[in-house]
This record gives C-alpha cells, structure tokens and sequence, in this order.
C-alpha cells in the first residue's frame, strides 16, 4: 500500500505555526475584505459578479487549507486561529465589531 508522504516531518512545528499563522491571517485580511465587496456586489444587483467573487474566495480558502493540511496539522489550526483574528481586525475597521 502506498502512503503519501507526510511534509510534517520535515518541517519544525515552530515554522508551522509562523507559517500557517501568517497565511491564515493574510488570507483572512483578503477573504472578509472581498466578503464586504461580495456584499456590495449583491446590494448593487451584480448578481453573476458577486457569484463569482463568492466561488472565488471559497476556492482560494479551500485551496490554502488543503495546502496547510498537507504540511502539518499545527500549520492548519494557526491559520485557522489567523483567520479568525483577520477576521476580527475587518470587522472593527469597517466598523461592525465595537
């Protein structure tokens, strides 16, 4: 039976965590930036255009977390952690979060 190899190892946790903490962060800044646009998008009745920003930033997310899976469980839970903190800073810039 073939395994595929585990990038893991090779890999210290503690770049893992920088790694996926920074990625999880900067993905979070882009993703919930162009959830705002997607918002507007669909307020301006752009319907097909907000569609495909939506399809967009699930796939760009998707696409990273299979990536970060593939390195390292600790590089997958830091960007997760990293999203949720990105995801936090947005809304306080664009004033949702008091």
């Amino acid at each position: 039976m073939d395994v595929a190899p585990v990038i893991a190892e090779a890999v210290p946790i503690l770049i893992q965590l920088a790694l996926g903490a920074g990625a999880g962060a900067a993905a979070g800044f882009a993703y919930f930036t162009a959830l705002r646009w997607n918002v507007d998008l669909f307020e301006r009745g752009a319907t097909p255009k907000a569609l495909f920003l939506l399809a967009a930033r699930f796939a760009a997310l998707a696409t990273l977390f299979a990536g970060l899976a593939k390195i390292g469980a600790p590089a997958l839970l830091s960007a997760a952690l990293g999203l949720l903190a990105a995801r936090r800073a947005v809304l306080r810039r664009l004033g949702g979060l008091e």
